[in-house]
């Protein structure tokens, strides 16, 4: 017996109801993709932008570290803190020319302060240019110190508001070619920035624009930051002496407070003071760069003033009367003049042999309380035109120019505090311990 086999069919109705329901998967999947479509340009630019601000600040910090932790000889035998690199000019391999003039103009040397390659949000390399005052001791032997200030001057905007005078560095992104820029690598031409014939990537000029008659190509500025603009696109960030200086400060000061700390321990088994314990600190210099006190100065023992940077009594620099580590003042120390700007004291407790002509207390008192056996302050830039020469002999009124916002540091009285101010050319105290 033949059985017809019937074939099974959806009802009409489920049918209907699935297409109606795929219709309305791919109207709600277009709606999605036009409700994003009008919305994700104004995010996908803040993503690109905060891109931009992130490598901006990146270079920012990892200027400012390399500057903090150079040293000698291990960075060179005249690398000293607070210097910064030059620019990589040419061949653009990610290094510091080692050599360059002020103002100069260049990329990031990335590969130099050990951090990937910082690129804008169009994917191009970061920009870099550097204050003369600043540059790395091969191309600027003059001191680097608490003084040294930056020189490139940013507009806001226009040339009648100025953001700084005194920037050490500044940091471009470049963002895409504008007008008649051309940036190919292969292609030579006469560059505006520099007046020779260079390959076009190499050229400021095809990557930095013109804004309010300030043109940011310009070697040694000025320079000037405004809005995004048809025929502007560059976003700068700028590093101060204010950014750099206080860090640097610190540094120099922790280093000579652990140098202080290793000549009292150095002195433990040949010095006992005044308080009968095991070591000493050395007297302090007055005025050009010994101890005030015997061998130099026998009689005119002298607790406070600066770091006998050239000859420290009761024990030289660099003896070993006890035990290691040997105290030696670092060369860089010396040769960019920190010793004029760096203030020091020690209590007459916690200094050796000698009738201490200056001391008041056989402690220091901080904030009030006593017990301190050292300080070491940094007084910020100079803010007078008196320079910090040799002190005059008995002139109390010359630490005044160290200390002129804070003059409960400079009464001669063993007595310090922490002032209350933030400003950045406030002085910074260090105690032991």
């Amino acid at each position: 017996m033949t059985v017809a086999c019937r074939s099974r069919r959806e009802p009409r109705w489920r049918q209907r109801g699935q297409a109606l329901l795929a219709l309305l998967m791919l109207l709600g999947i277009a709606l999605s993709v036009f409700v994003y479509n009008m919305i994700d340009p104004a995010q996908a630019s803040a993503r690109r932008e905060a891109r931009t601000e992130a490598a901006l600040r990146d270079v920012k910090d990892a200027l400012i570290g390399w500057s903090v932790a150079r040293t000698s000889p291990t960075d060179g035998l005249n690398a000293r803190p607070g210097e910064l690199p030059c620019p990589d000019i040419n061949p653009l391999d990610g290094f510091e020319d080692g050599n360059c003039v002020a103002g100069a103009l260049g990329r990031v040397p990335w590969k130099t302060l050990g951090i990937p390659e910082p690129k804008d949000e169009t994917g191009e390399l970061l920009w870099y240019t550097i204050a003369g005052p600043l540059r790395i001791w091969n191309t600027n032997p003059n001191p680097i110190n608490s003084d040294t200030q930056g020189n490139l001057t940013v507009y806001q905007n226009s040339v009648a508001t100025s953001l700084t005078t005194e920037a050490v560095a500044i940091v471009f992104a470049p963002g895409a070619a504008l007008g008649n820029q051309n940036r190919d690598p292969a292609a030579v031409d006469t560059c505006p920035t520099t007046g020779t014939l260079i390959a076009r990537n190499r050229c400021a000029a095809n990557y930095l624009e013109t804004a309010a008659t300030v043109n940011n190509a310009t070697l040694g500025g000025p320079f000037i930051s405004t809005q995004s603009s048809g025929a502007f696109n560059d976003k700068l960030l700028v590093l101060t002496s204010a950014d750099l200086m206080p860090v640097v400060e610190r540094r120099v000061a922790i280093e000579l407070r652990k140098l202080l700390q290793d000549y009292k321990a150095n002195t433990a088994c040949a010095c006992t003071n005044l308080g009968g314990t095991a070591g000493c600190y050395p007297y302090a210099d007055l005025s050009d760069g010994f101890s005030d006190a015997a061998p130099f100065f026998p009689g005119n023992e002298n607790n406070r003033g600066r770091i006998p940077a050239l000859g420290a009594a009761p024990f030289d620099w660099g003896t070993s009367p006890c035990a290691s580590p040997v105290p030696s003042i670092p060369a860089w120390f010396v040769n960019n003049d920190w010793r004029l700007v760096v203030y020091y004291s020690a209590g007459q407790n916690f200094l050796g042999p000698g009738a201490c002509v200056t001391c008041v207390d056989p402690t220091l008192t901080v904030n009030g309380v006593a017990g301190s056996e050292a300080v070491v302050l940094t007084p910020g830039p100079l803010l007078s035109a008196a320079p910090r020469a040799p002190v005059p002999t008995n002139d109390p009124t010359y630490w005044q120019y160290y200390f002129p916002n804070d003059s409960a540091n400079y009464d001669l009285n063993d007595i310090y505090v922490t002032p209350s101010a933030t400003a950045y050319a406030r002085d910074r105290i260090y105690t032991i311990p």
